[in-house]
């Protein structure tokens, strides 16, 4: 029988709770001002590392099975190692810098990156897994999915909210293309060291489609038509497969 979060009972909701709460206070603030008043995010700092840290705190405490939770820490952890060996080698990415915006900061790597590789890998985990694809479909389309959200993410973070910046320009958006293979292999290797089946978590499959929506709707109000056309289809995909997930009785948290 598994362990489970459901033992604490009214504690957990009430933290979870919290955190949702914040956490939408910061994503409606955060697209207002982009839509309303044009603002960067460099000027909040703070804001945007909440903003991560709280992400992943719900993916956390969303999480109701406790054996899963070590295979969360090991993709916070995963994606943390990945990132100080791109900053510090070139690779897998190519040669990069973060910059002060994100706070605080470990080997030159802000810590929330850690929270934002859990987000965005447990929630595609979890939308896909339900499918029953044979796993070397689901791996490869998750390692797909993964990549196509840095084709929004990243015109969006190295240019506009200057979370990170680029030593040589590429061709998309002034981000090398190299970036993108590297999201491929990582979030491959990844996908491939979790094996086991997890018990449906909704808060983390919603949680990583706001942050895709968040970064589609800022992309709209800069102009970028093109990603926010990718950021739109993706968006589309997972609502789709929310709807037949909910008939199955699971795409609405609890």
């Amino acid at each position: 029988m598994l362990l489970s979060f459901n033992s604490l009972g009214g504690l957990r909701k009430v933290v979870l709770a919290l955190f949702v709460a914040a956490y939408a206070l910061l994503w409606v603030g955060g697209v207002g001002q982009h839509l309303f008043r044009g603002l960067s995010g460099n000027e909040n700092d703070w804001m945007a590392s909440l903003f991560l840290l709280l992400s992943g705190l719900i993916v956390f405490v969303g999480t109701r099975a406790i054996d899963e939770l070590p295979s969360l820490l090991w993709i916070a952890a995963f994606g943390f190692v990945i990132e100080v060996i791109g900053v510090r080698t070139g690779l897998p990415f190519g040669a990069y810098s973060y910059s002060r915006v994100l706070q605080p900061q470990v080997f030159g790597v802000p810590v929330v990156m850690a929270f934002a590789w859990m987000v965005l890998i447990v929630s595609i985990k979890q939308t896909l897994q339900a499918a029953s694809f044979p796993r070397w479909v689901e791996l490869m389309l998750a390692a797909i999915w993964v990549t196509a959200i840095d084709l929004i993410i990243d015109p969006l973070a190295a240019n506009l909210l200057g979370y990170w910046h680029w030593r040589t320009a590429g061709n998309y958006y002034g981000i090398p293309a190299g970036n993108f293979a590297g999201w491929f292999v990582t979030s491959l290797a990844i996908f491939a060291t979790i094996k086991q089946r997890w018990r449906p978590n909704p808060w983390s499959m919603w949680t990583g489609f706001s942050i895709v929506l968040f970064f589609t709707l800022i992309a709209f109000s800069q102009r970028l038509f093109l990603v926010a056309l990718i950021g739109a289809v993706l968006a589309v995909i997972q609502i789709l497969l929310f709807r037949m997930y909910g008939r199955r009785g699971w795409a609405i948290p609890n």
